[in-house]
């Protein structure tokens, strides 16, 4: 039932069969188009950078989320905010994205587990890893983050199953036909796993 209703809203969104490659200007002039942008715009007003600080300042109550940082691109064509803090647990280097839809009121959490020599020498991650105060391990930290979204901004988690689920009528800019997902919809442009 849910997979109907937002591939509905993905039509009030996006141009069916209106190839974003070939049909350029058919496609920018679509009603489809525009109103997605002027979502995006709006939400890239002065009010949405407050809901922006305002997630961070309750970020800001945790040790470690504190270190989240805002790399939200709207003025890209992102459909999502998104806030990225980076962990080191048991000598390895995660990275949490905090994806937070503008469209409708849902959120996707990704862990990226990162080569961490490529950042750090084995010196320095041993001198991280014995600073490290966290006691808390990643899972756990994904729950507190999930619960502080859920209670204080009442989203809810986009369904796992939902998130690869292909649009196959939509292209949009670097989607081509029969690639465009439902996360794509309502977040960017970047292919995800379900966690």
């Amino acid at each position: 039932m849910i997979d109907k209703v937002l591939k509905n809203l993905v039509y009030l969104l996006y141009p069916r069969n209106i190839c974003a490659y070939t049909e350029k200007d058919k496609y920018f002039i679509s009603e489809e188009n525009k109103r997605l942008n002027q979502i995006i715009n709006d939400f890239d007003s002065r009010d949405g950078k407050v809901f922006r600080e305002t997630i961070l300042k309750e970020f800001e109550k945790d040790y470690t989320l504190k270190g989240f940082r805002d790399f939200s691109l709207l003025n890209e064509g992102d459909r999502c905010l998104t806030f990225n803090v980076t962990i080191i647990e048991d000598g390895e280097l995660y990275t949490i994205s905090l994806f937070i839809s503008i469209i409708l009121p849902y959120y996707v959490i990704n862990v990226q587990k990162n080569i961490i020599e490529l950042w750090f020498s084995k010196s320095k991650i041993a001198e991280l890893q014995k600073e490290n105060t966290e006691t808390r391990k990643l899972n756990e930290l994904v729950l507190n983050i999930e619960t502080i979204i859920e209670n204080k901004f009442l989203y809810k988690k986009f369904p796992g199953k939902l998130l690869n689920s292909v649009i196959n009528d939509i292209s949009f800019e670097d989607s081509i036909f029969g690639h465009f997902t439902m996360y794509n919809a309502f977040f960017n442009n970047v292919k995800i796993n379900e966690n």
